[in-house]
């Protein structure tokens, strides 16, 4: 049961506030007015300290929502689906529950009006990050200087980023226009030179745009085939990808590295093929039926052409691989790409 003085204090920060949050930690409420200034509540709970919290939360939706029992069980199970359709999205982020917060990031009547309440409502909770990255999904919020907040938060968060699926995510989404300076790109790009989960997003986000720290030069290919490949740009993504696929010991990295790879190289007249001897035999007709002169960097382009995650998802999964038992077991699909990656950043 919450304490009539505490009571009588959140009725008040309800009434006053246009958002809230709860810190389970600090055992506080903290309202934000519509000036932005922030007012706080000191909890003092008698007992168990979560079940205080817990009936705080539900005084919270009975005031906003109307409704007892706590936070509604169907935004629970849509939060991260965007399939929370309610026109009233702010009354959610004053019920002081994180998963409302995240269906609002995640909603699909997202606006920018209620952006700034998202981001201040997921301050100091364990899923800021993940808001985050759900909030730099809309393309809008590139282009705020709450977007550049966002990504400066995530950079800094990075290096507490365990899972590779979500270090992956965070440099593909900083890396759009606008919210980071150059510093901090070349810096994530150095980075990512350790850290190649990193150097993923960057082939996913910025193709024509990578930093060429290595001063690659053009290549001097002249053939039809291969003279979208010759330019600088081109060539720093090749030898990026090869850079990642020497490193393999994560699946979802070498998943996005081989998709990344075959958009780059994509031909009309090569498939995508979940055998490497698939694509080698097609592209072995491809040049037969079309009198192409015996050019490894030619073979190299049409096999190239047909990578993607097929020639991997099956049997990392068939054998539970992980670290470098990958590399091992599908060394039979790597070592052909890497050839061809040397082949195509090399001079004629």
């Amino acid at each position: 049961m919450i304490s009539p003085e505490d009571n009588l204090k959140l009725n008040v920060l309800i009434s006053t506030s246009i958002a809230i949050r709860i810190d389970v930690y600090k055992l506080t409420v903290v309202g934000l007015k519509t000036n932005k200034e922030e007012q706080t509540i000191k909890l003092n709970p008698k007992g168990d300290s979560d079940k205080y919290i817990s009936e705080v939360q539900k005084l919270l939706v009975s005031k906003v929502l109307g409704t007892m029992g706590g936070y509604p069980s169907y935004l629970k199970r849509w939060s991260r689906m965007g399939q929370v359709s309610t026109q009233n999205l702010k009354d959610l982020l004053k019920i002081g529950n994180i998963e409302a917060v995240v269906a609002v990031a995640n909603s699909s009547n997202l606006s920018e009006d209620v952006l700034d309440l998202v981001w201040w409502c997921s301050t100091n909770t364990d899923q800021q990050a993940e808001i985050g990255r759900f909030l730099l999904t809309r393309e809008f919020v590139s282009k705020t200087e709450i977007g550049k907040e966002i990504a400066a938060y995530l950079l800094e968060f990075l290096p507490y980023t365990e899972d590779v699926e979500q270090q992956i995510d965070t440099a593909n989404l900083v890396l759009q226009d606008g919210l980071i300076d150059q510093e901090s790109v070349n810096k994530l790009w150095k980075q990512g030179q350790r850290k190649t989960s990193l150097l993923v997003g960057f082939i996913e986000r910025l193709i024509g745009r990578l930093p060429n720290t290595e001063n690659t030069p053009e290549q001097n290919f002249t053939h039809p085939e291969l003279i979208n490949f010759k330019n600088e740009q081109s060539q720093i993504f090749l030898k990026t990808c090869s850079t990642i696929l020497k490193k393999i010991n994560q699946e979802y990295v070498l998943y996005r590295t081989l998709e990344a790879l075959g958009n780059f190289m994509a031909h009309n007249n090569i498939t995508q093929a979940n055998e490497i001897e698939n694509i080698q035999s097609q592209v072995e007709k491809y040049i037969k039926n079309n009198s192409f002169d015996n050019n490894p960097k030619i073979e190299a382009r049409f096999l190239l052409a047909g990578v993607s995650e097929k020639l991997a998802v099956s049997t990392i999964s068939a054998h539970g691989l992980m670290g470098s038992a990958i590399r091992k077991k599908l060394s039979h699909v790597l070592e052909p790409i890497q050839l061809a990656l040397k082949e195509l950043t090399t001079p004629e």
